[in-house]
Order: C-alpha cells, then sequence, then structure tokens
C-alpha cells in the first residue's frame, strides 16, 4: 500500500516540478498548460490506486484536481474534470457515479469560494488545499458507503486512514508550489533590483562625467557674457546659456528616473492630497471622454508629498490613456493591515499575463509611444516609502493599480 501511496505522490511532484523547471509559468497560456500537467498526474493516480482495507480502492487524484483549479482557474478545473471523469468511465466498474457525485460538487463549491475570495495569500492557498482536500475525501467517503450499501460508521478507521494520507500529501503538495512560486518571486525581484541598480550607475557616471564639462563650459558663457558689448555675442551667449541648463535639466530628470529619492518626508493627509490630484488631473481625464469617480477615507502617511502626487499623476494619466472610449477611472483610498491603499482602476484594455510580469522594468511600456520610466520612478518611489505596487488586470475589462503604503499610527483622533 505505501508504495502506492509514494508512487501517486510522486505522480504529483513531477508533474509540479515540470511545470516549475521548465519555466512554464511564463508562458501566457500558464492557466492551461496547469490544467494539462494536473490532468497528466490525476490519469497517472488513477492507474495506480492503493488499498487500505479490502473492498475500498482509492488514488490521490484530489490533489491535482485542486491545483488546477485553484492555480489554474476554472478553464484549467473544466479540462482537469472532464479528464478525470472521461478516464473514470474508461475504467468502469461501479466508481463513475460516485466519482461524478463527489467531483463535480467540489468543483462548483471551489469555483464559488475563488470568486469571493478577492484576494488569497500563499499560507491561504496552502489551507484551503488541505481543507478541500479533506471535503472531498469525507465527499468521496460518504457517496462510496451510500452507493455500495455499506455501513459508514463500521468503517471510521479506513477514513480516518485516507483523511490523514489525504490532508499530509495535500498539505506538502501545496507547500512546495507556494514556496516555489516565492523563489521565483524573489528571483524575479532581485533581478530587476539589479537591473535597475546597473541603470543607477550607469546614470550617476553619465551626470558626473557629463556636468564637469558643462559646468566650465558654463562658467566661461557667462563671464563672456558679462564682458560682451556686442549684442549679437550677448544674444548667442544668452542662447548657449538656456541650452546648457535644459541640458543639465535633462540629465538631474534621468538621475531622478535611474535613483528617485525621497527629500522631504513628512506626515501626508491621504484624502486631501487625492483630491488635489485628481482636481489636476480631471481636466485631462474629461478631454479624453473619460469619467472620474473617489472614494477616499481619512488616512495619513509618511511621504515626500512631490514624489506621491508623481507617482498618482503618473498611474492616473496611465489609466486615462488605456481607456480607448468614454471609459470610467474609479480612485479608492482605504485602511488595510496598517497599510494606506490607493487603488486606481481603469476600465480599459486591460493587460496579459506576460505584459503584468514586465511592468515596471525601465524602457518597457504597453504604449507605443512610452519609454516605463515613468512606471519604473512609481515603483522604486513607493519601495523607498516601505510599499509596493500591486497590479491587476483582465484584457478587455480593465486594470487596477493598487498602491500600498504604511500608515502613520500616530494621528491625532478629535472628540
Amino acid at each position: 500500500m505505501l508504495d502506492y501511496i509514494l508512487l501517486n505522490f510522486l505522480f504529483i511532484l513531477v508533474g509540479a516540478l515540470s511545470y516549475f523547471a521548465f519555466g512554464l509559468y511564463k508562458n501566457k497560456h500558464f492557466k492551461l498548460i496547469i490544467g494539462a500537467f494536473s490532468s497528466i498526474s490525476v490519469v497517472c493516480c488513477m492507474s495506480f490506486p492503493f488499498t487500505v482495507f479490502p473492498g475500498y480502492i482509492y488514488d490521490l487524484r484530489i490533489v491535482p484536481f485542486l491545483v488546477a483549479l485553484i492555480y489554474g482557474g476554472y478553464r484549467s478545473g473544466v479540462l482537469v474534470t472532464i479528464i478525470l471523469l472521461l478516464y473514470r468511465f474508461y475504467l468502469g466498474g461501479s466508481g463513475f457515479i460516485v466519482t461524478a457525485l463527489s467531483y463535480i460538487p467540489i468543483f462548483i463549491i471551489v469555483l464559488i469560494f475563488l470568486k469571493l475570495r478577492k484576494k488569497i495569500t500563499g499560507k491561504q492557498n496552502i489551507v484551503m488545499g488541505v481543507l478541500f482536500s479533506l471535503l472531498s475525501a469525507l465527499s468521496v467517503s460518504i457517496w462510496s458507503a451510500i452507493h455500495l450499501h455499506k455501513d459508514l460508521v463500521h468503517h471510521e478507521v479506513f477514513f480516518a486512514y485516507y483523511c490523514v494520507i489525504l490532508m499530509i500529501c495535500s498539505w506538502i503538495t501545496f507547500f512546495f508550489i507556494e514556496t516555489m512560486r516565492d523563489n521565483i518571486h524573489m528571483r524575479d525581484e532581485i533581478y530587476r533590483s539589479e537591473k535597475l541598480s546597473v541603470l543607477g550607475e550607469l546614470a550617476a557616471t553619465i551626470a558626473h562625467e557629463i556636468r564637469n564639462p558643462i559646468t566650465v563650459s558654463k562658467g566661461f558663457l557667462q563671464l563672456l557674457k558679462s564682458r560682451t558689448q556686442n549684442e549679437t555675442d550677448l544674444k548667442y551667449s544668452i542662447l548657449a546659456l538656456e541650452e546648457i541648463d535644459r541640458a543639465e535639466a535633462i540629465i538631474s530628470e534621468y538621475l531622478m528616473y535611474a535613483k528617485p529619492q525621497a527629500e522631504k518626508v513628512e506626515k501626508i493627509d491621504v484624502k486631501a492630497h487625492l483630491s488635489n490630484v485628481i482636481s489636476i488631473t480631471e481636466p485631462y481625464i474629461t478631454s479624453k471622454g473619460h469619467i472620474v469617480d473617489s472614494q477616499l477615507d481619512d488616512l495619513y502617511v509618511y511621504a515626500d508629498s512631490k514624489k506621491l502626487t508623481q507617482v498618482m499623476i503618473n498611474l492616473i494619466k496611465n489609466a486615462a490613456e488605456a481607456i480607448e472610449k468614454n471609459g470610467e477611472i474609479t480612485i479608492h483610498a482605504f485602511a488595510q493591515n496598517n497599510h494606506a491603499v490607493i487603488e486606481i482602476m481603469d476600465t480599459g484594455i486591460g493587460m496579459n499575463e506576460e505584459q503584468l510580469l514586465r511592468l515596471g522594468n525601465p524602457f518597457y511600456s504597453t504604449k507605443s509611444k512610452g519609454t516605463g520610466l515613468g512606471l519604473m520612478v512609481s515603483y522604486r518611489i513607493i519601495e523607498a516609502l516601505g510599499g509596493t505596487i500591486r497590479v491587476q488586470s483582465k484584457q478587455g475589462i480593465g486594470t487596477k493599480f493598487s498602491v500600498l503604503i504604511p500608515m502613520c499610527m500616530d494621528v491625532d483622533v478629535q472628540q
């Protein structure tokens, strides 16, 4: 028995490991790929069932079934469900009805639960996997007893064995998957930080090497301007000085993009700050035929007012440009887990998974004439404040940027 349990578990882990090892999570059809790998694991598990007590033949198919649903969504879940039912029908016997009565309700319950939960963390995925595995084990056991006309009470030892085995395997599987996802996320963050660090060093080097000759040239032009009496020479000197000032401004701006820093951190009233930003950007939004709606709670954060304004204007402007015709931009601000959350949602064209993964990288933009520097510096400004930017998007539906900044916990409350 133990060898078949371990073989079932091996099928599940090999499928999950192959998905990560071959980098298939980068594919834009990664959800269907999850469904395909889970289907293979399901078929393999069903082909090598195990027996704890005579008359009871079970396997660990529910684990890859739940993996497909939780990580792949309804399309992946539908694929695995169809494969599972077809293969069970092919195997024959009286267990097909029990399988259909057990797995179809679980499929519906998991999808409803995922739909109701907007944000699920890695730990919650592990808990969900274990609990739904237990629910599935109980469902299969009860339907088996009813269908085979056996007394459930007299076989509680077997059901206890099966539930424990399934819960342990589920916990290990989901823990393994979440660990791999965390490692990939950490690696991507390190890779992005290294690229930004190289960009910052390059910018600092360029700024230093160019500013020195510019400063010298500017000094001589100012000296020439103060001594010349010729109107033509004076005119040319002024024009040259203006162009040098413009060159210095460009260098400073590029350096700011590469190494954005908060110059003056102060306590900011988020509601008042966002109201001011909305009043600045609303003419631009309405000029494109869109409307803006806001719902702002009273929140306070420590930040550089100018930098925070820069981030908000950039995100709102991007939202307006992502909408093709007569759309809506919604701005919410509320507290969550000691963080001020600012959500900027649009009804634009949305983005696919590949585009979402590349957001925030220098010189990457979904706009034809964009450079990506604006969004890059927005990410770095918020990170410098100890916050994060999260993005959710669906093509044809819209995009939601969520800016999370630690809240001020020392705000005076007036009675």
